[in-house]
C-alpha cells in the first residue's frame, strides 16, 4: 500500500514539475515573442518616419529654392515609382490645397482624416488606413515659407505584410514549441529527480530487506540534489553505528549483568537458608544492595555515554574555571591516595576557562584522577597539569603505576572493555569511554601516552573559553 502510494506521489511530482517547466517555457517564448514583436514593430516605424522625413527635408529644399513653382517642376522631374510611391500635397494657409500628388493606391484614403492636421504643427504624425483595412498610411508635414503646409505620406503596406508573416511564423511554431517544452520539462525533470527516486527505491529496499548496509547511488555532483542524497547516507551510516553499537552494548551488559546477577540470587538463596540467623541475613542484604547499586552505576553510566555519543545529552553549558575543578577533584580524592601513600600533586601555572557542562566536566576529571590512583602502586606519584596552546587547554592527568600494554592502548576506549592487568582492580570497565564520550561531546579530544611499568598520562584537549 505504502510501495504504491509512494509511486503516485513520485509520478505526480513528477508530471507537476514537467507542466511548470512546460508552462514556464510557453509563457517565457510567448513573453519573448510580444518583447520581439513590438520592438519590430517599433522599429519598423521610425523607419517608415525616417523615409518620409528624408522625403519632406528633399521637398522643402526644392521649394526654398524656387517656390512652389520649381517644387511641381522637381516632383514632375521623378520617376513614376517615386511619385506612385508617396502622398505629396502642400496645403494653403486657409487649408486651400495648392499642389497634390496621390498615389494610386491611396485612392481609397478619405482625404477628410488630413483636415485634423493644423498648419502650425510641427513634427507631427498621423497613421491612418485606407477604406480596404489592408494597410496604412504614415503622413508626416512640414511648414512652408508663406504659412503654406507640406503634407508627405507613405504607405505601410509592406511592413504590415512583414509584420503579418512574423506573427503566422510564431502561430505555425506554437505547437512545436509547446510539444519541445513538454519533451524537455519531462526530460529535465526525470534527471533532476533520479538522486529522489533512487532514495525511495533504497528506503523502499531497508523497509522490505531491513538491510540497513543499503545505500543511495551517489552521482558525485555538488547541486542539493546530490547533498540531500550525500546526507541521507551519513544518517543511514549514523543509524548503522549505533544500532551496531546498541547490540554490542547489550551484549556486553547481558554478559555483565549476569555476573552480579548470580551474585544476588546466590546471596539471597544464602540468606534464605540461613534465615535463623539474624546476621547472616543482614549482611547477605548488605551485598545484596552492594551488588544493585554496582548495576544501576553501569547502568546509568552506559546511558550517559550512549546519550554522549549520539549526540542527545543535555549539556548545561558555561565559563568553567579548570583550576577550580582540578583542585575539587584533587581534595575528593586526597584521602584515598594518602591511604596508598600516594602524593597528589596539581601544577596550574595560570586561570585558564573553559566552556563546559561543570558537572560532567568534573565527572570526567575525577574518573581519570580515580584510574590514576586505582593503578598506582604505594608511594606513588600523581600529577594533575593544565597549560594553554594554540587556542586549546590541555589538561592532563598523570600516574606512576602498572602502565597499558600497547596491544591494548586502542581498546581501551570501548565500553566494558577491561585489560587482563586491570581485571585485578574492581571496577566497570567504563571509565574511559565515558571520558572520551563527553569530552567529544563537548567538540574536544582525549589521547593517552602509557608504558608498561612506567605510568600513562591522559590529556584532554578543549577549546579556550571566548
Amino acid at each position: 500500500m505504502s510501495s504504491r502510494r509512494s509511486r503516485k506521489i513520485g509520478l505526480s511530482f513528477s508530471l507537476k514539475m514537467s507542466f511548470l517547466y512546460a508552462l514556464f517555457f510557453v509563457i517565457s517564448s510567448l513573453g519573448l515573442f510580444v518583447v520581439a514583436y513590438y520592438l519590430i514593430e517599433g522599429l519598423v516605424e521610425q523607419r517608415e518616419q525616417e523615409i518620409v522625413r528624408d522625403r519632406i527635408n528633399e521637398y522643402v529644399a526644392w521649394y526654398e529654392e524656387g517656390g512652389l513653382r520649381a517644387l511641381k517642376a522637381r516632383f514632375d522631374e521623378q520617376s513614376n515609382t517615386a511619385r506612385d510611391v508617396f502622398f505629396v500635397r502642400v496645403v494653403g494657409p486657409f487649408n486651400n490645397v495648392l499642389f497634390v500628388s496621390i498615389p494610386e493606391r491611396f485612392q481609397g484614403v478619405d482625404l477628410n482624416q488630413l483636415k485634423s492636421i493644423s498648419s502650425t504643427e510641427k513634427d507631427f504624425w498621423l497613421s491612418i488606413k485606407d477604406r480596404t483595412r489592408k494597410g496604412s498610411w504614415t503622413i508626416g508635414l512640414a511648414p512652408l515659407p508663406g504659412g503654406f503646409t507640406l503634407q508627405v505620406g507613405k504607405s505601410s503596406v509592406q511592413s504590415q505584410e512583414l509584420l503579418s508573416y512574423f506573427r503566422t511564423v510564431f502561430i505555425i511554431f506554437v505547437v512545436p514549441i509547446l510539444l519541445l517544452g513538454i519533451i524537455g520539462g519531462g526530460i529535465l525533470t526525470f534527471r533532476a529527480i533520479r538522486p529522489i527516486r533512487s532514495l525511495i527505491q533504497t528506503v523502499r529496499d531497508i523497509l522490505e530487506t531491513g538491510k540497513m548496509s543499503k545505500r543511495v547511488p551517489v552521482r558525485g555532483g555538488r547541486g542539493e540534489m546530490d547533498e540531500l542524497v550525500g546526507l541521507f547516507n551519513q544518517m543511514l551510516d549514523r543509524n548503522d553505528s549505533l544500532i551496531r553499537a546498541m547490540r554490542n552494548s547489550l551484549d556486553n551488559v547481558a554478559h555483565d549483568l549476569r555476573t552480579p546477577m548470580t551474585r544476588l540470587r546466590g546471596m539471597a538463596e544464602l540468606a534464605l537458608q540461613g534465615s535463623n540467623n539474624p546476621d547472616a541475613c543482614y549482611e547477605a542484604l548488605g551485598d545484596c544492595m552492594e551488588e544493585s547499586e554496582r548495576v544501576l552505576t553501569m547502568l546509568n553510566t552506559l546511558m550517559d555515554v550512549a546519550e554522549a555519543e549520539t549526540g542527545v545529552m543535555r549539556l548545561d553549558m558555561a565559563r568553567v574555571s579548570v583550576r577550580e575543578v582540578m583542585w575539587a577533584v584533587a581534595d575528593l580524592y586526597e584521602i584515598l591516595a594518602d591511604e596508598k601513600n600516594i602524593s597528589m600533586d596539581v601544577d596550574l601555572p595560570h586561570e585558564l576557562f573553559i566552556n563546559a557542562d561543570r558537572t560532567r566536566f568534573q565527572q570526567v576529571i575525577a574518573n581519570l584522577v580515580d584510574n590514576a590512583v586505582k593503578y598506582s602502586g604505594d608511594r606513588g606519584r600523581v600529577l594533575l597539569s593544565a597549560c594553554e596552546k594554540e587556542g586549546d587547554v590541555l589538561i592532563s592527568v598523570s600516574d606512576e603505576g602498572m602502565g597499558i600494554p600497547s596491544e591494548e592502548i586502542g581498546r581501551i576506549w570501548d565500553r566494558l572493555y577491561r585489560g587482563d592487568r586491570s581485571r585485578s582492580r574492581r571496577g566497570l570497565g567504563l571509565g574511559l569511554s565515558f571520558v572520551k564520550a563527553i569530552v567529544q561531546a563537548h567538540d574536544g579530544e582525549v589521547v593517552v601516552e602509557s608504558q608498561s611499568n612506567k605510568g600513562s598520562t591522559f590529556t584532554i584537549r578543549l577549546p579556550v573559553a571566548g
